[in-house]
């Protein structure tokens, strides 16, 4: 038995986990799943019935809440005691996963763990307090990682920063690239799109202000185009409103169909982020054939391929520069929407999991 989940609820993490477990079922694998209770909503019946759920959390103080819980304490003992799991993986970092892998250690289970966000090297770039909460972040990532058999990284950049921070890691780093489940095969045509659009929340290291450079040319140029932001937090900042050729949709819960929706109405995504080792964002627009404008930093240029799946731009560039991705893109839609979702199914859908699991699971 594999047990699979996330304690922290972050939407796209339900479906990295749904991906593996399913590759695990056809390699004959017996899957559970242990997920906080705010995924509930969005897994299917088949999911949810084969799922210990932990707690509520969605945020540090409902975390802090959750690890004091006896009760989610004594769940996580019951799958030890009564299913015996050979593998836990977990994603997502939690105050529970320390509890969860000292109990695979004592039951000679396999702890898993896909570290994210290795170590951010400038960490002002996210500015304010989360600036201070990626010291501490990484601390207790180390603590765990301490405990931890097997680490996923998922690009060569998170490698590289994984080996920077915890060169002292004595059990198994494996690259895997960020899985997700198929949900795209529908690919629509550039008349079908009208977007060019950014997925928020729009935070510093996202580059929103790029995004409202890009917006404001547009408008001054008279280009046509309209633009969408995308969040599931609700954006409070005044500097995002009052733009004619800007639509702002904000949904705290957003389902898997209308994220998809809203990417097909979209001819190209915008990521002008100043910092990042890999991107959902980036990966999900291409299983929707929906080609991409990055910045180059960190490990983006792994997955945006200059004039095949998108266009890289300097994150310091002038809107200009990105104007002529966008217009790049708009010219080549059909070429590029081609490759973005082979791309896609050929490297980042779920069932290349069978490629990597001998080199997790043994």
């Amino acid at each position: 038995m594999i047990y699979v989940g996330s304690l922290q609820y972050s939407p796209v993490y339900k479906s990295h986990c749904c991906a593996f477990g399913k590759a695990c079922e056809e390699a004959g694998y017996s899957i559970g799943y242990i997920f906080s209770r705010e995924y509930e909503w969005m897994l299917p019946d088949e999911v949810k019935a084969k799922t210990v759920f932990v707690g509520r959390t969605k945020n540090i103080p409902t975390m802090l809440r959750d690890m004091l819980n006896v009760k989610n304490m004594l769940a996580i003992s019951r799958i030890f005691s009564e299913e015996k799991p050979t593998h836990v993986y977990l994603h997502n970092y939690h105050l529970l996963n320390h509890y969860i892998a000292k109990n695979c250690k004592s039951h000679g289970c396999k702890f898993v763990y896909h570290v994210h966000e290795p170590y951010v090297e400038t960490k002002s770039a996210h500015g304010g307090l989360q600036h201070y909460w990626l010291y501490l972040s990484e601390y207790m990532e180390e603590r765990l990682l301490k405990n931890t058999d097997v680490a996923i990284v998922s690009s060569s950049e998170a490698s590289r920063l994984f080996d920077m921070r915890y060169p002292w890691f004595k059990g198994k780093k494996v690259i895997v690239p960020l899985m997700y489940e198929d949900l795209g095969e529908n690919v629509s045509s550039v008349n079908e799109r009208k977007y060019v659009t950014f997925v928020g929340p729009p935070v510093p290291a996202k580059g929103p202000r790029k995004f409202l450079e890009i917006v404001d040319y547009s408008a001054k140029n008279n280009l046509g185009w309209s633009f969408l932001l995308i969040s599931r937090s609700k954006i409070s900042n005044p500097e995002f409103y009052g733009r004619a050729n800007l639509t702002i949709f904000y949904k705290e819960r957003i389902s898997d169909e209308e994220f998809g929706s809203l990417i097909r109405k979209s001819f190209v995504v915008l990521t002008p982020y100043t910092r990042e080792t890999q991107s959902s964002v980036i990966l999900v627009s291409y299983m929707y054939g929906t080609p991409v404008v990055s910045s180059n930093v960190g490990g983006l240029p792994e997955f945006v391929k200059q004039g095949e799946t998108g266009y890289l731009v300097d994150k310091d560039a002038p809107a200009e520069k990105w104007v002529d991705g966008i217009a790049f893109v708009r010219e080549n839609f059909r070429k590029l929407s081609i490759n973005c979702r082979r791309f896609f199914v050929e490297n980042f859908s779920g069932k290349n999991w069978k490629k990597y699991l001998d080199a997790v699971m043994k």
